[in-house]
């Protein structure tokens, strides 16, 4: 009887441990589960439980208005926990933020409309990225030096340009800057001729011309600044103004870039066809100039927009592949496509007179 009692304890010392190391932890039963396999160990809640200590938020969770968020900058992780007083933390981590807009994040819609799959995820508004406060300081002080410059002072503007042009190389900053409409003017005044120096004119160029290159958005914030009453015109012009009169190769290689960029956008290339713009790229090109190093640049750049731009079929990706340093496009192949399409222009042009 005493082998018998001490059995019957042991095994139920058994089934209790292996009852313990058996189960597997799930969230609340009132929180909906996301899961993306049939094992029950892998299921997370749909909106984010938060804790005292930092989680990983995985992609498609939502998260509660008022968290503390950082980036693991370890692993790359987004992570959460509840907004706790200031602690000494890891300084291998940065980026806090507090996430209070509940209904950008698709919270509130999740409680009203829980959703059942992964696969039929609501897309969720673009928010840009966060910055740190010295890249943030930066932008800012950079701006105003610009949009306060004065005609005979330099000091400040062309270090405020260069940053800003360094800035603008990050979707968020390119699209940020655009969509300053005073910032957007006052750049194209400096790429105008003026007694501004022609560091400061390229300076300028080449922030407008990041800031929409390959920016989709960014181009079209851009344009929605000019064309109207206040503004008849826009950069396309100033850079039309340069392609005719300007002679330094430096400033024509940046206009060329801005060119390219605005180009993207199909109603400026037009604009730009129309206003004689094969001819000018014939003009700038100068077959006879071949060898020297800035206008080689320059001529590269004029074979790069004739591919990217005016030839359907070898039309590149716009990928940012220098094509003009393949073998089988020289002086001869531009010219031959730059002229065919100067006559293809002049007969259109014909038949629409008669």
């Amino acid at each position: 009887m005493l082998l018998r009692n001490r059995l019957m304890t042991g095994l139920a010392a058994l089934s209790t441990s292996f009852g313990a190391r058996a189960a597997v932890p799930s969230p609340k039963a009132s929180t909906e589960l996301i899961c993306h396999t049939n094992h029950a160990s892998e299921c997370y809640p749909q909106i984010f439980q938060p804790t005292e200590k930092f989680q990983t938020v995985h992609d498609d969770q939502n998260l509660p208005p008022g968290l503390h968020v950082r980036m693991n900058l370890a692993t790359g992780a987004k992570e959460a926990r509840l907004n706790l007083p200031e602690s000494d933390e890891d300084p291998a981590f940065s980026g806090l933020t507090i996430i209070d807009h509940s209904d950008l994040l698709g919270f509130k819609e999740a409680e009203e409309s829980p959703i059942k799959s992964h696969r039929n995820l609501p897309q969720q508004p673009f928010l840009p990225p966060q910055h740190d406060v010295a890249e943030s300081t930066l932008y800012a002080d950079s701006v105003a030096k610009v949009k306060t410059h004065a005609s005979d002072d330099t000091n400040n503007l062309l270090p405020a340009l260069a940053d800003l042009e360094d800035l603008s190389h990050s979707y968020h900053w390119g699209l940020s800057l655009v969509k300053d409409g005073e910032l957007a003017h006052k750049l194209f005044q400096l790429l105008l001729p003026s007694n501004l120096s022609l560091e400061g004119r390229s300076l300028a160029t080449l922030v407008f011309g990041t800031a929409i290159h390959n920016n989709q958005a960014a181009l079209t914030v851009a344009l929605t600044h000019f064309y109207n009453d206040e503004w008849p015109e826009g950069p396309l012009e100033a850079v039309i103004v340069a392609l005719l009169h300007e002679q330094s190769p430096i400033l024509l290689n940046r206009m060329m870039f801005l060119l390219s960029s605005l180009c993207q956008d199909q109603a400026q290339l037009k604009a730009f066809l129309n206003a004689g713009g094969v001819e000018i790229l014939i003009r700038i090109y100068d077959p006879d100039s071949a060898g020297a190093s800035d206008k080689d640049k320059l001529r590269k750049k004029v074979t790069n927009f004739v591919l990217d731009n005016l030839v359907p079929t070898e039309k590149g990706d716009n990928s940012g592949t220098d094509k003009a340093e393949e073998s089988e496009i020289d002086d001869e192949w531009t010219m031959i496509h730059l002229k065919r399409l100067l006559a293809q222009g002049q007969s259109s042009n014909t038949q629409s007179a008669s």
